[in-house]
Order: C-alpha cells, then structure tokens, then sequence
C-alpha cells in the first residue's frame, strides 16, 4: 500500500481493514456473539473462556458482543493479537415480525479498540419493517464513518429453508447494504461459485461467508469454503460449525479452513 495523504478517518478505516483481512484480501473470523439473541447456545456456555483458547488457533480474528470484549481485554491486550469484530445488534423473531434492538453504539466500539463493527439485516421481514432496518443501518454507516471504523452488514433470510428463495432475498439485501455503504458483506454461500463471482464483481466490497446452525458433514462444509473462495469471497465466518464439537477437533478443523482460505 503507498503511502499517501489521508484523512484521518481514511486512514483508520485502512488500519483496521488490514488488520481484518490479510496480504491476500483474506480473513478467518470466529464469531462468538451468539449469546445476545440466542442465550446459553450449547458450546458457547463459556463465551469467555471459548475465546480465550481459540486465541491461540489460527484464527485472524473474532466477532464477538460489548460483554464479551470487556471481559477479554486480557486476551488481546498485547502486540499482534487478532482483529476483534463487534456486534453492536441482535434480533429477536418469534413470530411473523422480529424486533431489533442496538446493544452498543460506535463510541463504545471505538474505546473497547475493535476493529469494526457489525450489524444484523434480516431482510425476509414485511416490507413496513425494512424501512426502519434501512435506516437503522444507514444511521451506523454515517456515524461509524468519521470514526474510521468498518461496518459489518449481514444480509440474511432469517430462519427461512435454503433454496432459490432465500439466495434471492439475500441477493437483494446485499446490493441494498451495499448502496448503503457497507464496507463488508457476511453472506451465506448462495450454493454455486458462478453466482458468488457476480456478487463479488458487482459488489465490490470484501464478502465473507457464514457458517450457519452446525450441520453436514465436515468434507461438506471443507468443500462449501474451496468453493466459496474459488467464486470470490474474501473469507469466512463460521462459528457454530466449529466450536460445537470437542475443543481439539474445533482446533484441527479451524487449521483445515485457514489453510483453505489463505492457502497455506
């Protein structure tokens, strides 16, 4: 990267993008921010302590909640640490209509020192409720941008059955958030590298994709990855489908997926 006169909100935002993502434009996240919409999650019991022994896998950085940052300064208080990702969202949805709630603002994000921030944007909901999640999302782009601070958005059919239906509805989402300014899309796999490639090339911001509930085998989810960064995703974040399973085999599988994304 030349060096070159920057704002300083330019210059923060590329600080904290290089520190997400590689040499290679890529990137390994966990996420270990469960907890806020979906309680005590079986493997996450112990978010804490989950991520304290992830830490030391290779991993290049993880997504996790205000709580959970607070309490693990310690883990990441020294020279070349991972990148830390934070949801400032969750929804609930027990029903025909979810509710979002904020549970952190940008200030926040910017005294725990994270590198980006993230927000939900379940985009299946009735149409009177995207305006409000339009806005609520465009509010976090304008006030995360003089903080030099990366926005996260995650456009998903939330709860709703895999099939053409749902990648259609993501396939939307993504182009609003990114007309919106989002500055990485978390996306699931929409099941064929072709259409990935498009996203990618029409998009042009960095797309991750998510893991989703544990489920399939481990050869499947090794081969959804090769494909996704053979279409062009810039890497991963995928949790459940790691950590709920004994910690040693979390570990050699999280090895598995770096070396996929990163090649090496």
């Amino acid at each position: 990267m030349e060096n070159r006169p920057v704002s300083a909100a330019q210059a923060g935002k590329e600080y904290r993008m290089g520190r997400i993502f590689g040499n290679d434009g890529r990137t390994v996240v966990l996420p270990l921010d469960h907890g806020s919409m979906l309680g005590r999650v079986s493997g996450l019991e112990d978010p804490v302590g989950s991520l304290a022994r992830f830490a030391a896998t290779r991993c290049d950085g993880f997504l996790i909640g205000p709580g959970v940052a607070a309490h693990s300064v310690a883990t990441f208080a020294h020279r070349g640490s991972p990148a830390r990702l934070l949801t400032i969202d969750s929804y609930w949805n027990d029903g025909p209509d979810g509710a979002t709630a904020m549970i952190a603002n940008l200030e926040q994000a910017a005294a725990l020192g994270v590198d980006a921030v993230k927000v939900l944007m379940p985009w299946n909901v009735p149409m009177p409720g995207k305006a409000p999640l339009v806005s609520m999302i465009s509010s976090v782009i304008e006030a995360a941008a003089p903080l030099g601070m990366p926005v996260m958005v995650e456009p998903i059919a939330f709860e709703m059955p895999r099939g053409p239906e749902a990648v259609a509805i993501e396939e939307h989402g993504c182009r609003v958030a990114m007309e919106l300014g989002a500055d990485i899309l978390k996306v699931a796999y929409p099941g064929d590298p072709d259409t990935l490639a498009a996203w990618c090339s029409e998009l042009r911001v960095p797309m991750v994709m998510l893991g989703g509930p544990k489920g399939g085998t481990t050869e499947e989810l090794l081969a959804l990855v090769e494909d996704a960064v053979k279409g062009g995703a810039s890497g991963i974040v995928i949790g459940r489908r790691v950590w709920q399973r004994p910690i040693d085999e979390a570990a050699q599988l999280l090895g598995q997926l770096y070396q996929i994304v990163h090649g090496a």
